[in-house]
């Protein structure tokens, strides 16, 4: 081989080479994987390398590439306890035989389940970092019961936590989590492919999306599920006839895979059907940064979240939010200046928080929120700050 080509097989050649664990992954709808491929695309672009493994369910197949990316799948075990040993055993497999290959064992998830990147990378000797994503949830019980313990035990073999939000920042501290390994990385997102609309673009939006050209349209986007409380805000916004607004609530969202029959979702539009100049149901869009940009405000009803990624497109895109007082939130709306909070199933809070957005003329919540966000949260900065991690990993190794 000359030596042109070696220079240059030199310079293209990955810097850090990453293993990324969700037990969720598309096919499968997961907010955790939804970051984890966008973090693992700009990471790429770094000149990095990212594989992803995750659990094989059923109808899936073992080995694809999704999106430019390898994907490997790991049976977990069958019955309603410990399955997660034969998951276990078959990632510490999949990961002898991939030894050489990665640097980096990355959780996208903190989880009972998660926890065993921790020991896997030790034995690989790899790094490995675990991902909390969800408040009250990824942590839950830990150190408490024999599978808290474990949960503990592993956690204590990973090399470095990320909290998405100060709420699960103070989560792992009050867990007993050695402070110094734990990294305030928020969720990010694409501010190229979310970003505000004109006045113009915004009712060519509607004609091609099949919208109301002039009716006000108020949008909630995330799983059709109990935790994100869309049935609430739905039958709010009948109850209170859209609170005057003579609004339409556009919701959009995936059937949850804890309602394989449909009948969360199915009753909802139901609802709809009967409602339907004041509430539409769409299931999951793959477009949906053109309804963001159709839209004229956003509403965030969840019971409970990490950092929400919809509420960071919403911003993205200007629209004014209002979100509930739930984690990852307060990092990102202060009352008043880029949106308004209220405390989960208020409706009195709901109805004064929008009431306030449409008093804001000029616009500028939804101004302020899009260069908050764009300046704080897009994904480039986030990938820089990963890669500041991996490399203040790795390189302790080194100087160790």
């Amino acid at each position: 081989m000359s030596e042109e080509p070696r220079k240059k097989q030199k310079e293209i050649s990955p810097r850090f080479r990453v293993l990324m664990f969700s037990m969720y992954f598309p096919p499968q709808y997961s907010g955790a994987a939804k970051q984890a491929m966008s973090l693992a695309k700009h990471l790429q672009k770094r000149g990095h390398y990212v594989e992803f493994v995750t659990i094989c369910w059923p109808g899936l197949l073992e080995d694809e590439v999704i999106d430019g990316f390898r994907v490997h799948r790991v049976s977990e075990g069958r019955g309603s306890k410990h399955k997660e040993l034969r998951l276990w055993w078959g990632l510490l497999l999949y990961g002898w035989s991939r030894r050489n290959d990665f640097d980096i064992f990355h959780s996208h998830g903190a989880y009972y389940v998660n926890s065993i990147v921790g020991p896997i990378a030790k034995l690989l000797g790899w790094k490995s970092l675990v991902k909390a994503s969800l408040e009250q949830n990824d942590l839950h019980g830990l150190g408490v019961s024999l599978a808290g313990r474990i949960h503990m035990a592993f956690l204590d073999l990973v090399d470095a936590y990320i909290a998405i939000s100060k709420n699960l920042q103070r989560e792992f501290i009050a867990a007993g989590v050695a402070a110094d390994r734990i990294n305030l990385l928020p969720n990010g997102v694409d501010t190229i492919r979310f970003q505000p609309s004109t006045m113009e673009e915004k009712q060519a939006l509607r004609k091609e999306l099949h919208l109301p050209e002039s009716q006000l349209i108020v949008l909630t986007v995330g799983v059709f599920d109990r935790r994100k409380n869309i049935h609430w805000l739905v039958d709010q916004w009948i109850q209170n006839r859209a609170f005057s607004t003579d609004g339409l609530l556009l919701a959009i969202g995936p059937q949850s895979r804890d309602d394989p029959a449909g009948k969360f979702i199915g009753a909802l539009k139901q609802i709809a059907s009967r409602n339907s100049s004041m509430v539409r149901i769409l299931e999951e869009v793959k477009d949906i940064e053109r309804y963001y940009r159709a839209a004229d405000i956003f509403i965030l009803p969840s019971n409970g979240e990490g950092m929400p990624n919809v509420l960071l497109e919403a911003m993205a895109c200007g629209l004014p939010v209002i979100a509930t007082q739930v984690s990852g939130v307060l990092d990102l709306v202060t009352d008043g200046e880029n949106g308004y909070t209220y405390i989960p199933n208020d409706g009195v809070g709901l109805h004064k928080a929008l009431q306030a957005i449409l008093d804001d003329r000029g616009g500028g919540l939804g101004r302020h929120g899009q260069k908050f966000v764009e300046s704080s949260f897009g994904l480039s900065r986030l990938a820089e700050s990963y890669e500041a991690l991996y490399h203040n990993l790795t390189c302790a190794t080194k100087n160790g």
